[in-house]
C-alpha cells in the first residue's frame, strides 16, 4: 500500500505561526517536520552559493564602466573600501562609514599606526587565522599581487560581534616585499546568523536530513540521519549517497534507490511512489518515506545539489492522527482568539477569516472570503500584504478607513508568508488588532500630560501668600521644594520666615517690604539669601504685590520666589575671572596688545609698555605697525590681514622702542571676539636670548664640523693601520706556530723510540695547542672582518641556508644521527655572507653541544612577538647556567672546558657583531642539561 508523506494544509501552517507568537510551547513537532525540506534547502543553498561565488571566473570590464562602478562602490554604505600601508601601519584610504562600526574616525585611521584601532577589535583566534591564510596565499603566489578571501569577527562600538567578509589584495613593491594591501569588506553577520540557525534547526529535527553536491556526494548528515542509518557523520560526509544509503529490493526484486539522479537532471522535487526499506548499518530493515528536492541558485535552473529527507514510516500514521487532533484544537483556538486572523493567496484574495476579524470590520465572513485586498478603498495595508508575498514579514500600524461602514479606525497588522513543500510562497497570513479605543485614551492622556507639563514649566517659581495683619504666611509646595523641604506646603509666620533669612539681608528685606506696604513702590522685589533644609544658604529672587482695601491699606500680599543661586554664582565667577584675566594680562612676561581691524590699539599690557616705552595714555595715537621697525611694517600688515582671514598669523620681526632701540621678537596675531567685535590679540615674545644662542650654535657647529673632519681622517688612518697590523700580526704569529708545529712533528716521528709514552702525550698536547692557537687567529681575523665589512642586504631563504649548513655538519660527522627540523619559507632581508657566518656558528654550536646526547635534536623556527619577527635556534644539548648568560657573546668567554667541548670562544661574539650590524639583537635562554635557545632579530627591515 502506498503511503505518501502527510502534507500540512495552508491553514494549519498559518495557525501554527500565529500560535507560535502566542505560546511557543504549544507548537507541535509536526509543523517543524513539515517545514523541514524548506529549511534544509535554505541551508544547502547558502553553502552552494558560497561555493559558486568562489568558482565564478572574473571578467575584465570596460574602463568607462569600471570607473562608474568604482564611483558607485565608494558611495556604497554597505562596503568598507580601504588601502593599508604596511610600512607605516596606517591607511591611505578607508571608507568613512567605518566610524559607525568601530567608533574611530577615518582621520585617526589614516595616521601612522592607525590600523591598530581595527586590529584591536579582532579576536586573537581570528587574527591568527587571518595570518595563517595570508601565509598560505603568499606561499602559493610567490610573485606579483596575491588575492585572499578572509572572514573574521569584529567588535563594534556597542561591544557586539560583527562578521565581515574581506576581499584582500596583497601588493608587492619592486623588491618583492609586501608594501600595502587593498580590500573591500562587507558585513555578513546576517548570513552567518542564518547559517547557524539553519544548522541548529536541522540538528534539532528528528527526521533524517541529508544534502549532496552536484556529483551526489554527501555534504550534510544531521543527527536524525545518524540515528536512522547507524552511521557516524564523519563517516558519511564526502561519500557517494548510494554507498551510505542501501535499500532492500522491492517485492518484484527490482533494486530500490532514491531518485537523486533524476532530481539533479530535471531540477524538480520527487519522492518514491511507496515506502522503501532502509538497511541500517546493523542490518536492520526500517520502512521509510522519502522526499528529494533540488538545490538551485537564484536565476540558475541547474541544480547544484539535492536535499533528501527520510522519515520512519512506522510513526507516520500516529503522527497524522496527532496532527489532525492538533489541527482541530488550533482551529478552535483561532476562532476564539482575541485578535483577528485572515489568510490570503498570491492573488491578494482572502481565503479565510476568523470571527474576530469579521467583528473588527463589522462584515460577515462570507462577505470577506474571496475579497481582493487590492480593491480596498484604503490601500495603506497593502505594503504589509505584499511583504508577506515576497517572502518576509510585514507590519503596519496606523489609521484605516473602512469604506463600507465609513468608519475611521486604527489597526495593527502583522503578516507572514506561507510556503509550500518546495519553499515557494503560496500566500500569507495576517493578524489584526483594533486599538482604536486604546489610541483615543492614550491621545487624551498625552494631551492632559502635555498641559500639565506646560503648567509645571510655567510655575518654576514658588508662591507665597502673606497676611500683614495676622502675620500668617503660606508657602506653596514648589517653594518648599526650592527650600529642600519635603512638605507639600507650609503655613508659618513672617517672623519664622525672617529667621531663615541671611542676617545681612534682613534689614534690606524689611525696609523694602515696609516701603511697598506704605505705597511708596509699585511692587516689591528683592534678591536675598535663605537657609535651606540642610543649613546652606541659596540666593532667591522674590517679587510680590499688595492687595489694598478702599482706604489704601494693604490687607494681603501675594508673590513668587525663584532660586537664582546658579545665576549669582555665574556672576561672581565671571567677576572673578575678569579680575583674574586682567591680573594675568598685566603680569605676563610677554608683550600683549589688542588692536581693531584698522590697527588702532585698545589694550597694551605693562610688559609691552616696558619694552617700547609707551604707556596706556599713548593708546589713542598708536597703531600696531607703529611698534614695528619701518622695514618690517609691510610684512606685519600682511600678517595682520591674514590673521583676520584665517584666524592666526605669525612672523619674526623687531619692535622699535620710543628711544630707538630694536628688540627681536616672535610676533603672533590671533583673531578674537571682544564686545561682539572681531579684534586682533597680538603677542610679542622677546627672543633675544634665542637669537644669541642660535648664533653661538652656528659658530659651534662650524667648529664641530672642522673637528669631525679631522677626527674622521684620523679614524680612517687608524682603521687602515689596524687592518695592516691585523694581517701583520696574523703572518708574524703563524710563522713561529708553523715552525713549532713542524719541528714538533719531526722530533715526534724521527725519535719516536727515544721518547716515553708520556712524552708522546705531551707532544700531542703541544700540537693541539698550536692548532687551537691557529684557529684562534683565524677567528679573531674573522671577527675583525665582520666589524669592517659593508652590508649588502638581499632577500635570502634562511630555511635553505640552514639546511645547507646542517648537511655539511652531517657530512663532517657521518657517524652521528641528529634530528633536525627547519621551518619552511623563512625569508629575510640581510647580508648573505655575514648571515651565513652567523648561521654556521649558531647551528655549529647546537651540533657541538648535543654530541653527548643519545637523541640529539636541533630546530630553527620563527616566532612573532608583537611587531617584531624573532628567529630561534633550539637544541637539547648540554645547556648552560643563566647566571653567566651576560658572558656568552664576549670574545674568549667560554662556559665549558676544552675537555668537554672544543672551541675558541669567538663564535658567539662573531654572531653578536653580525646581528648588531643588521640593527637586530641576540639573546639566549637555557638550563643546565636541558638544552639552549638562541634568539635573534634582523632589525626593522620587512622580512
Amino acid at each position: 500500500m502506498k503511503t505518501p508523506l502527510p502534507r500540512t494544509p495552508l491553514i494549519v501552517l498559518s495557525l501554527a505561526w500565529f500560535l507560535w507568537l502566542l505560546a511557543q510551547w504549544l507548537v507541535p513537532w509536526a509543523v517543524a517536520v513539515a517545514a523541514l525540506p524548506a529549511i534544509a534547502s535554505v541551508w544547502a543553498v547558502l553553502a552552494a552559493r558560497r561555493q559558486s561565488a568562489e568558482r565564478r571566473p572574473s571578467r575584465q570590464p570596460d574602463p568607462d564602466v569600471l570607473a562608474r562602478d568604482v564611483e558607485e562602490a565608494l558611495a556604497c554604505r554597505g562596503h568598507i573600501l580601504y588601502r593599508l600601508d604596511l610600512r607605516r601601519r596606517g591607511y591611505d584610504y578607508i571608507s568613512p562609514n567605518v566610524e559607525t562600526l568601530i567608533g574611530v574616525s577615518d582621520t585617526a585611521l589614516l595616521r601612522d599606526g592607525g590600523s591598530a584601532h581595527v586590529q584591536s577589535r579582532i579576536p586573537p583566534t581570528d587574527a591568527e587565522q587571518i595570518r595563517r591564510r595570508i601565509r598560505e596565499a603568499l606561499a602559493k603566489t610567490p610573485d606579483g599581487p596575491c588575492d585572499v578571501e578572509l572572514e573574521y569577527r569584529l567588535r563594534d562600538t556597542h561591544g557586539q560581534t560583527r562578521w565581515l567578509r574581506d576581499s584582500v589584495r596583497l601588493v608587492r613593491d619592486a623588491a618583492g616585499r609586501i608594501c600595502h594591501t587593498t580590500g573591500a569588506a562587507i558585513e555578513i553577520t546576517a548570513t552567518k546568523t542564518a547559517e547557524q540557525r539553519a544548522r541548529v534547526t536541522l540538528r534539532a529535527i528528528d527526521d533524517a536530513v541529508m544534502a549532496t553536491d552536484a556529483s551526489g556526494r554527501i555534504t550534510l548528515f544531521n543527527p536524525g540521519a545518524v540515528a536512522l542509518t547507524g552511521r557516524l557523520e564523519n563517516e558519511a560526509l564526502g561519500q557517494p549517497l548510494d554507498t551510505v544509503l542501501r535499500f532492500a529490493p522491492t517485492i518484484d526484486n527490482r533494486p530500490a534507490a532514491l531518485p537523486v539522479d533524476t532530481v539533479l537532471k530535471t531540477g524538480t522535487a520527487m519522492r518514491s511512489p511507496e515506502s522503501m526499506k532502509l538497511i541500517t548499518r546493523a542490518g536492520q530493515l526500517i520502512p521509510v518515506l522519502d522526499s528529494t528536492a533540488p538545490i538551485q541558485m537564484s536565476g540558475d535552473p541547474t541544480p547544484v545539489g539535492a536535499v533528501i529527507v527520510l522519515r520512519d514510516a512506522r510513526a507516520s500514521s500516529e503522527s497524522l492522527r496527532r496532527l489532525n487532533e492538533s489541527e482541530a484544537r488550533y482551529r478552535t483556538l483561532v476562532e476564539s482568539s482575541p485578535v483577528g486572523i485572515f489568510h490570503f493567496d498570491r492573488e491578494h484574495r482572502i481565503t479565510f477569516v476568523n470571527s474576530r476579524f469579521s467583528d473588527i470590520l463589522e462584515r460577515r465572513a462570507d462577505q470577506l472570503v474571496g475579497l481582493d485586498l487590492r480593491s480596498l478603498a484604503d490601500a495603506t495595508v497593502l505594503p504589509a500584504v505584499r511583504a508577506a508575498l515576497e517572502g518576509h514579514q510585514g507590519r503596519y500600524e496606523g489609521p484605516y478607513h473602512d469604506a463600507s461602514s465609513n468608519r475611521d479606525i486604527r489597526l495593527s497588522i502583522r503578516t507572514a508568508p506561507v510556503f509550500d513543500a518546495h519553499g515557494k510562497v503560496i500566500g500569507g497570513v495576517g493578524i489584526v488588532e483594533d486599538y482604536t479605543a486604546k489610541y483615543d485614551a492614550e491621545r487624551k492622556l498625552r494631551e492632559s500630560e502635555t498641559r500639565y507639563a506646560l503648567a509645571m514649566r510655567g510655575t518654576n517659581e514658588g508662591l507665597w501668600d502673606w497676611n500683614p495683619l495676622t502675620m500668617e504666611l503660606f508657602l506653596s509646595s514648589r517653594l518648599m521644594a526650592l527650600l529642600g523641604e519635603a512638605a507639600e506646603s507650609l503655613r508659618t509666620t513672617s517672623d519664622a520666615w525672617l529667621a531663615r533669612m541671611h542676617p545681612d539681608d534682613r534689614d534690606v528685606y524689611y525696609l523694602r517690604m515696609v516701603a511697598h506696604l506704605k505705597g511708596e513702590t509699585q511692587h516689591f522685589e528683592l534678591e536675598f539669601r535663605m537657609a535651606t533644609h540642610d543649613g546652606s544658604y541659596r540666593w532667591f529672587r522674590s517679587r510680590g504685590i499688595a492687595q489694598r482695601d478702599d482706604t489704601g491699606n494693604a490687607y494681603r500680599m501675594v508673590g513668587s520666589m525663584g532660586d537664582i543661586t546658579a545665576r549669582k554664582r555665574a556672576e561672581m565667577q565671571l567677576t572673578n575671572e575678569l579680575a583674574f584675566s586682567r591680573t594675568l594680562v598685566d603680569s605676563l612676561p610677554v608683550g600683549l596688545c589688542v588692536a581693531r581691524r584698522d590697527g588702532a590699539l585698545t589694550l597694551l599690557n605693562p610688559y609691552f609698555g616696558r619694552l617700547t616705552g609707551y604707556t596706556i595714555d599713548n593708546l589713542g595715537a598708536l597703531t600696531v605697525t607703529d611698534l614695528i621697525i619701518p622695514e618690517d611694517r609691510p610684512l606685519i600688515q600682511q600678517r595682520l590681514e591674514r590673521a583676520y582671514d584665517e584666524g592666526a598669523a605669525w612672523a619674526e620681526t623687531q619692535i622699535e622702542s620710543r628711544d630707538g632701540r630694536h628688540l627681536p621678537v616672535s610676533f603672533l596675531a590671533r583673531r578674537v571676539t571682544l564686545h561682539d567685535i572681531d579684534q586682533l590679540l597680538c603677542i610679542a615674545t622677546d627672543i633675544s636670548e634665542r637669537k644669541n644662542a642660535e648664533q653661538q650654535m652656528r659658530n659651534l657647529n662650524r667648529e664641530l664640523e672642522s673637528r669631525v673632519a679631522d677626527r674622521t681622517a684620523q679614524l680612517a688612518a687608524a682603521v687602515k693601520e689596524l687592518e695592516t697590523f691585523s694581517y701583520s700580526v696574523s703572518h708574524d704569529l703563524r710563522s713561529p706556530l708553523r715552525a713549532i708545529d713542524g719541528y714538533a712533528r719531526i722530533i715526534r716521528d724521527d725519535y719516536r723510540e727515544a721518547f716515553t709514552q708520556e712524552a708522546h702525550v705531551l707532544f700531542e698536547r703541544m700540537l693541539a695547542a698550536v692548532s687551537r692557537m691557529s684557529d684562534l687567529i683565524d677567528d679573531l681575523l674573522e671577527l675583525s672582518r665582520v666589524s669592517r665589512r659593508p652590508l649588502n642586504r638581499t632577500r635570502i631563504d634562511l630555511s635553505t641556508m640552514a639546511n645547507t649548513v646542517l648537511t655539511a655538519l652531517a657530512q663532517s660527522q657521518p657517524q652521528r644521527q641528529v634530528s633536525t627540523r627547519i621551518d619552511p619559507n623563512l625569508h629575510v632581508v640581510a647580508d648573505a655572507k655575514l648571515l651565513q657566518i652567523a648561521v654556521e656558528n649558531l647551528l655549529g654550536n647546537a651540533w657541538k653541544f648535543t654530541a653527548k646526547r643519545t637523541d640529539p635534536q636541533i630546530r630553527l623556527s620563527r616566532v612573532q612577538a608583537k611587531d617584531e619577527t624573532v628567529f630561534c635556534v633550539e637544541d637539547n644539548g648540554a645547556g648552560f647556567d643563566m647566571r653567566y648568560a651576560d658572558k656568552l657573546f664576549g670574545p674568549f668567554q667560554r662556559l665549558h672546558t676544552d675537555r668537554d667541548f672544543e672551541g675558541t670562544g669567538i663564535g658567539l661574539a662573531t654572531v653578536s657583531r653580525i646581528i648588531q650590524r643588521h640593527g637586530g639583537r641576540v639573546w639566549a635562554e637555557s638550563e643546565v642539561d636541558k638544552g639552549a635557545r638562541f634568539y635573534f632579530t634582523l632589525g626593522d627591515i620587512d622580512n
